[in-house]
C-alpha cells in the first residue's frame, strides 16, 4: 500500500518497535514524525534510518504537563497529519538496575 503524500506520527517511534514501524512507513512513502524526550535518541533514529527527508523528529514529551506543548510543536512543524500510530511497549521511567526498557528486548531476558 502506498502512503505517498500522507503524514504519520509514530508515538514512541524511537524505541525498538516504533523504529520498525517508522522504517516501514517510510518505505511505503509516508512522511513520518517521531518524538522523544531524548535528543540523542532522535539523532540515533535519524542516522539508523539514513537521514531521510521525510522523517521529522520532534524533541518533546507526551508525559503529563508536557504533552500539550509537544502536540502543538508537532502540528505546527509538519504537513497536515493523516495518521497516528499509538503503540504500546514496555517503558520504565528510568533505569532499572542499570537497564533501560530495551534490555529485555535486545537480550532475550
Amino acid at each position: 500500500m502506498s502512503l505517498a503524500n500522507k503524514t504519520c506520527w509514530v508515538v514512541g517511534g524511537v524505541g525498538v518497535i516504533g523504529r520498525g514501524i517508522a522504517r516501514d512507513l517510510l518505505k511505503s512513502g509516508a512522511t513520518v514524525i517521531v518524538n522523544s524526550r531524548s535528543e540523542g535518541r532522535l539523532a540515533k533514529i535519524a542516522t539508523e534510518l539514513g537521514d531521510p527527508d521525510r522523517l521529522i523528529t520532534i524533541h518533546g514529551s507526551l508525559l503529563p504537563g508536557h504533552a500539550e506543548k509537544t502536540v502543538s510543536r508537532t502540528l505546527s512543524s509538519s504537513p497536515p497529519l493523516d495518521h497516528v500510530v499509538a503503540h504500546g511497549a514496555v517503558r520504565y521511567w528510568g533505569p532499572q538496575n542499570g537497564k533501560d526498557e530495551t534490555h529485555s528486548l535486545l537480550r532475550g531476558n
